[in-house]
């Protein structure tokens, strides 16, 4: 990501997508796209029945890959136990409040500089670029952070995830939305990136007229007269500008330089609607895990398929078990002994006695063990808790530690986690944050870049809970070398010459996620000691001092540091 300080309006801002030339070859150019799609949509048939069986069992509410339900359709009949829902939603909320909280800072901007090497300016640039992001994200009434929710409840629950961010020059904002993956059919380039995707949807008349006016097929004008709720589908196709299809056809040099470009097709008419351009690639196409090596991703609910299938069998089972044991069938010697029984409460059953006394009908007593089926149960439920990392996410549930085993614990825990959250970042939170400053950037709405930023790039540093909890393991590793020096230090306290404290303590203070700006640099770390430093005296004199205090300061400067660092837990 680099800044620059052309920042005209006229040239850095695309055409809007749904209004760009349409001149050109455009019947052949649509049915190439129909057919492209429908290629891709039968070469993923076996996944779409895949994620309608897990939809059914783990997010109902997404469950029209197979099938368009109609709206206010039954979706859960097939659920007997929500364990998979309970855990699968627990776990994409944990993501959103680990990786993405609206409540915390979870990214910040830094220039590709040493640290000592940044001007006060273009510190300042950054923290304000920074602010600026995070209130974008923030506004429009949190929309992204109420939108990346889903995303994250797909990408648990399916393995992969669909975001789109796009600009609506109108009013100036941001537009972000979560794409059903039953609608989006995406293709990789030679580096295993997703920079191809095509999303077949439905618009009503109504909406197809509003959005596209004249270029609309004279059918489907005069449906919105006439039908105007109608529905039509439709395709949105963004792909590589070299293989988009744009041969022959007329376009600005600033269009030539936009590396995306943009179709919008009329499926049952086969019409080019609109042609456009895209700076960055507006889709977003997260995968928790590509362990199979499809072009989709692997997810963990389809690792605790199984048991999520075997639960809800042994929920059915011990249910109609529990009803038989509470509410037993009655055994009669024929069906017309049993005409206009009442086996209500409250009523009296006439004849339910015979001349000696003795009951005509017995319950029929099955003897299952229901406390079996029970516990049975209960194993796996927390097989799929597991597999949703729920004992992960209750670590902060577990009181009285001290930072030392909080910090152990999370280096053990989130290791489970890291490659996982790394590609999150690499598939998500890195374009996504590199197409909201494009936009930003091509809209004025960022200042512009000092002189020492316009000749280097800008970089992304992740500071959520999660990518904080990540990088514990350095603090962690700090702490415990402290604790095994003690013992040691307390006999030859010189062994604490070894340790360089004030890179201890950047790294700890880091670490721990402390805030940036909390850290002085060092050049003011000098000037400090420097200020605080007494006046030169004689030399030999200070040689002898130091020679006679030497042992005391060393003993109680080591203690005074490993108390420090490890908050008293030594």
């Amino acid at each position: 990501m680099k800044p620059t300080t052309d920042s005209n309006p006229a040239r850095d801002q695309a055409p809007d997508p749904t209004t760009g030339p349409t001149t050109g070859p455009a019947p052949d150019l649509a049915r190439d796209l129909i057919r492209r799609q429908e290629s891709l949509a039968a070469e993923r048939g076996n996944l779409d029945q895949l994620w309608q069986e897990i939809a059914d069992l783990v997010l109902p509410l997404r469950a029209d890959f197979t099938h368009l339900r109609q709206p206010g359709e039954k979706r859960a009949q097939k659920i007997f136990d929500g364990t998979a829902g309970q855990a699968a939603e627990n776990l994409a909320a944990g993501l959103w409040g680990l990786i993405t909280n609206a409540a915390n800072d979870w990214f910040t901007l830094r220039a590709d500089l040493a640290e000592e090497e940044e001007t006060a300016e273009t510190k300042l640039w950054l923290d304000e670029v920074t602010r600026r992001m995070r209130a974008s994200f923030a506004g429009n009434g949190q929309r992204f952070y109420a939108r990346v929710m889903e995303l994250y409840a797909d990408l648990v629950t399916f393995g992969t995830g669909i975001f789109y961010v796009e600009e609506v020059p109108e009013t100036g904002r941001i537009h972000y939305s979560c794409r059903h993956l039953s609608e989006c059919f995406i293709a990789e380039n030679a580096r295993d990136e997703v920079d191809t995707l095509f999303r077949r949807f439905q618009f009503t008349a109504r909406q197809a007229v509003s959005r596209w006016g004249e270029a609309c097929h004279p059918a489907l004008q005069r449906a919105a007269e006439k039908e105007p709720d109608r529905r039509f589908a439709f395709l949105h196709a963004v792909m590589p500008r070299e293989a988009g299809g744009m041969e022959g056809r007329a376009m600005s040099a600033h269009d030539a330089e936009t590396p995306f470009v943009s179709h919008y097709v009329d499926v049952e008419h086969g019409l080019l609607l609109a042609s456009g351009f895209y700076h960055e690639f507006p889709y977003q196409v997260p995968r928790w895990s590509t362990a199979t090596r499809g072009l989709y991703g692997d997810s963990p609910a389809m690792l605790a398929l199984p048991d999520i299938k075997m639960l809800n069998a042994m929920s059915k089972t011990t249910i109609i078990a529990a009803q038989k044991s509470v509410d037993p069938p009655l055994l009669a010697v024929d069906e017309v002994a049993v005409r206009g029984l009442r086996t209500h409460p409250g009523g009296i059953i006439y004849g339910g006695l015979d001349e000696n006394g003795r009951r005509r009908y017995e319950p029929l007593q099955a003897g299952g063990n229901i406390g079996l089926g029970l516990e049975l149960e209960e194993q796996r439920r927390e097989a799929v808790r597991q597999a949703f990392y729920f004992s992960l996410l209750l670590m902060v549930q577990q009181p009285n530690q001290t930072a030392t085993e909080v910090l152990a614990r999370q280096e053990e825990k989130l290791r489970l986690m890291g490659p996982h959250l790394g590609r999150i970042q690499a598939e998500f939170l890195d374009p996504l944050i590199r197409r909201q400053f494009g936009i930003m950037r091509r809209a004025n709405q960022l200042p512009p870049p000092p002189r020492q930023l316009q000749a280097r790039g800008v970089r992304i540093e992740y500071v959520s809970p999660l990518a904080r909890a990540q990088r514990a393991g350095e603090g962690a590793a700090i702490v415990r070398a402290l604790e095994a020096l003690a013992p040691i230090g307390a006999v030859k306290p010189e062994i604490y010459d070894n340790i360089d404290a004030d890179a201890a303590a950047r790294a700890l203070t880091q670490s721990f996620g402390a805030p940036n700006h909390l850290l002085r640099s060092k050049a003011a770390v000098a000037d400090l000691r420097a200020a605080a430093a007494p006046p030169p005296g004689n030399p030999a004199d200070a040689v002898d001092a130091a020679g006679a205090t030497y042992a005391t300061d060393a003993t109680d400067a080591g203690a005074a540091l490993l108390e420090a660092m490890t908050g008293g837990a030594a």
